[in-house]
């Protein structure tokens, strides 16, 4: 039989080939790739002309069937697929992208628009090693299994649900605000998230309060509670304190001694959200820029197993084969050694596999938690991102085989004239599997002492101390609040929804979404310190503050569907059921949004590209310029979207941000010429043409050249305000300002210090503020100072 098989990148494609190469397959198979989405959700206007304008009155867009086409940039590859595909070369084809839900939707939008109705079977892997690619190809899955059929379902449902929430909200909101404002199903609550903890503490005020502390005998200090609450330590009026300080006598009775052992055993293996907690927390990367970081060592490195999984649990299958993920960790030296004593040793490994913290076939659905996948790992080949995430994940499988971190905990209690106090104390008994990591505990030795013995009150003083305001949110927090937002819902039974794995997006969707509301200027992430933290902008607030009482801020609109969608993925809902309400609800919420007023100011909420090189605050985009966002203000940065007749993309501003060159352009010039040439910012923050010996200037007029570089040999051209390498920073470093220390350098002088004479005298004003005359000349490999003979 012959088999296509599709596969979601070309990477992946190359990989699963090599393996059908070396190991072969019962059925001929033909290879071909995607480039991650190919298709997308056609644009309202395609469904109805009357949708092409924005206009409350033709909301809400609810298309007859929804249809999909190929994004425009794939359109070549759509057509050579589908081609492919229709061939009847074929007897079956193979879905092979990523194994999950959205792997799902990318094979199956394209594959349906084909009309296509050839048997399609599934390539499903837990990771992109030989061993594993040559199982999956060996046991390729049928696409009629209903888990599969299900989780289609769902992801196409989900993808509608996005669409009629997302458009229409955005839509309803912007006509009514009559200023554009991005909303969605998912985004939107995650704002409220932010703007809540952002009003929290604009509105926190500090208060004073006082804790009373006793010494006991000079041995031990105990902090006074109230009796009807053991963990209420605080006066907030310092008179009631006071007063309190003098009902104690002048001794102190242990009332009781409590001495227990306290055990913490290492947390379950990483998520992808438990992941990026943790490398938020060390070393202060984003969601999005852990995931980044973890697909690289999946599909590239192939020493992680599939990273975008909810779970933190393995199957007793994948449990059996630990020795195989350990491996790798015998090739890093600080964790060589405990490696060795874990697979050495069977019970520990036996015991494992039945410990259901870690080890429970209920607990995983599509995907395990990370793991590394076996091979062999050099982390000299490595970047250093790329180290800390792998050790990150080979620490935490390690961690699992080793003892639980032991402390001697110990609370004294101690009343005198029937007012109690606490004193505790701890104390390190084993680091367990702490020695993995940097153990930031510190002991705190109580003294022995039993029930009865009395002591006297050598000092009671009051300690005052300030409320403090809650954290902002950083990655990591977030993170867990959009992961497990139940706290934040009422309503018991749509709160569960929460307590399991579903939350506000996915794992692999969150960075996103919080890098989104960046970009829209609703959101900004800043700090001083490696982990930045998230303040709502007086933007975000409106917003929020205008949708108050909406579902579409609150998380229950997430938990109503996330909770139907998951019914739907698991077969236990109606999907025909599911597009009827989701339609209803859409109607319902524009008709309440046509009656809400949103007001928000004017101020920018366009998309921010980059960085101003000129001054470091936000540029954004405009309707013919990228600019500054201090423009007209402090600074004066700005890039045309039109240089030379030639567009400049917002992928192209971009890169000149970052200090790169655009890719080649056609540009004409105002004498008439044309020419192709690449694009780059000059050190005076002008779009200027780069490393071209000859051509025009994008500045308008012939490119004027005056000599050869003296340090490459290059073209010295002139620019507004210097002399400089046509090729300077690439890598070429000559550059002279025109005016030098008060001094007008002429062409002329120029031409004659490049050809290796003397310029003419010139009048000189150093930063001494003294005066003189000198002439220039190149020497040692820059531009000197010839000061006149004295004796001339």
């Amino acid at each position: 039989m012959k088999a296509l098989l599709i596969a979601e990148k070309p990477d992946l494609m190359k990989q699963i080939r090599a393996v059908y190469d070396k190991f072969g397959h019962a059925d001929q198979i033909t290879f071909k790739t995607f480039a991650g989405h190919t298709m997308t959700l056609v644009e309202p206007h395609e469904y109805n002309p009357e949708w092409e304008k924005w206009n409350l009155s033709t909301l809400p867009m609810i298309p007859e069937s929804f249809r999909y086409k190929p994004s425009k940039d794939k359109l070549k590859m759509y057509k050579e697929l589908k081609d492919e595909i229709l061939s009847k070369k074929y007897d079956y084809v193979i879905n092979a992208c990523d194994p999950g839900r959205e792997g799902q939707h990318i094979f199956f939008s394209f594959y349906h628009h084909t009309g296509a109705k050839l048997p399609v079977k599934r390539l499903w892997s837990t990771d992109l090693t030989e061993n594993e690619l040559k199982r999956a190809l060996n046991n390729l899955r049928d696409e009629n299994e209903p888990a599969l059929i299900n989780m289609t379902l769902a992801s196409k449902y989900r993808a509608y649900f996005d669409w009629l929430i997302g458009l229409n909200a955005t839509r309803a909101v912007t006509m009514i605000a009559n200023k554009k404002i991005n909303v969605g199903r998912v985004m939107t609550p995650v704002l409220k998230l932010i703007v809540d903890r952002e009003l929290e503490l604009r509105n926190f005020v500090p208060k004073d309060f006082w804790e009373i502390e006793s010494e006991f005998g000079g041995k031990y200090k105990g902090l006074y509670f109230d009796h009807n609450n053991e963990n209420e330590t605080r006066f907030f009026d310092k008179t009631k304190a006071e007063k309190m300080c003098n009902k104690f006598g002048e001794t102190g009775t242990v009332l009781a001694v409590d001495q227990r052992k306290e055990t913490k055993y290492a947390p379950g293996l990483h998520s992808l959200q438990e992941l990026s907690n943790e490398a938020n927390r060390t070393y202060g990367y984003t969601m999005a820029e852990t995931l980044e970081i973890a697909q690289v060592l999946y599909e590239k490195k192939k020493i992680l197993t599939y990273p975008r999984t909810n779970s933190q649990f393995v199957t007793k299958a994948i449990a059996k084969d630990f020795k195989k993920h350990l491996k790798p960790l015998l090739s890093i030296p600080e964790l060589k050694k405990i490696a060795i004593e874990v697979m050495g040793d069977t019970s520990i490994l036996d015991a494992i596999v039945k410990n259901k913290k870690y080890v429970d076939d209920s607990k995983v659905t599509d995907h395990f938690a990370i793991l590394p996948t076996g091979e062999d790992v050099d982390l000299s080949k490595l970047s250093t991102k790329e180290q800390n995430i792998f050790l990150l994940v080979a620490k935490r499988l390690l961690s699992i085989f080793l003892p639980p971190l032991v402390l001697n905990k110990s609370i004294i209690l101690t009343e005198s004239n029937g007012h109690r106090f606490k004193s505790t104390g701890s104390v390190l008994v084993d680091l367990g599997f702490m020695k993995l990591y940097d153990y930031k505990g510190t002991d705190n030795l109580l003294p022995s002492v039993k029930k009865g013995e009395v002591f006297n009150i050598n000092e009671t003083k009051l300690i005052q101390k300030k409320t403090t305001p809650p954290s902002r949110y950083n990655d990591e927090s977030l993170g867990k609040a959009m992961e497990k937002p139940g706290k934040f819902i009422e309503d018991e039974e749509l709160s569960s929804v929460f307590k399991g794995e579903k939350g506000l997006g996915t794992p692999a969707t969150r960075g996103g979404i919080v890098e989104k509301l960046v970009k829209v200027l609703m959101i900004d992430r800043k700090g001083s310190g490696k982990v930045k933290s998230y303040f709502a902008t007086d933007f975000g607030i409106e917003i929020i503050e205008s949708l108050h009482g909406k579902d579409i801020t609150m998380p229950e609109l997430t938990a109503t569907w996330e909770q139907k969608l998951s019914q739907v993925e698991e077969g236990t809902y109606d999907p025909k059921m599911f597009y009827s309400e989701m339609i209803q609800y859409t109607k319902i919420m524009i008709e309440d949004f046509k009656h809400t007023k949103v007001s928000v100011s004017q101020q920018s909420d366009k998309e921010v590209i980059g960085k101003c090189p000129k001054c470091s605050s936000d540029v954004i985009e405009g309707k013919s310029f990228y600019l500054c966002t201090k423009y007209k203000d402090t600074c004066d940065f700005l890039i045309a979207k039109e240089v030379g007749g030639a567009k400049v993309s917002k992928t192209e501003a971009k890169k000149l941000l970052s200090g790169k060159e655009t890719k080649e352009m056609e540009l004409k010039f105002k004498s008439g010429a044309t020419r192709k040439a690449k694009l780059i910012l000059s050190p005076e923050f002008k779009v200027v043409l780069s490393g071209s010996s000859t051509g025009s200037s994008v500045q308008g007029g012939e490119r004027k050249v005056i000599g050869t570089c003296p340090k490459c040999s290059k073209q010295v051209v002139v620019t507004k305000d210097y002399y400089k390498c046509e090729d300077y920073k690439n890598p070429c470093t000559f550059i002279q300002k025109r005016v030098f220390c008060g001094a007008e350098i002429s062409e002329d002088n120029m031409k004659a210090i490049l050809n290796g004479k003397q310029s003419k005298e010139l009048e000189f004003t150093w930063s001494s503020g003294k005066t003189g005359i000198a002439k220039l000349e190149w020497k040692d490999d820059k531009i000197s100072f010839v000061f006149p003979s004295k004796n001339k």
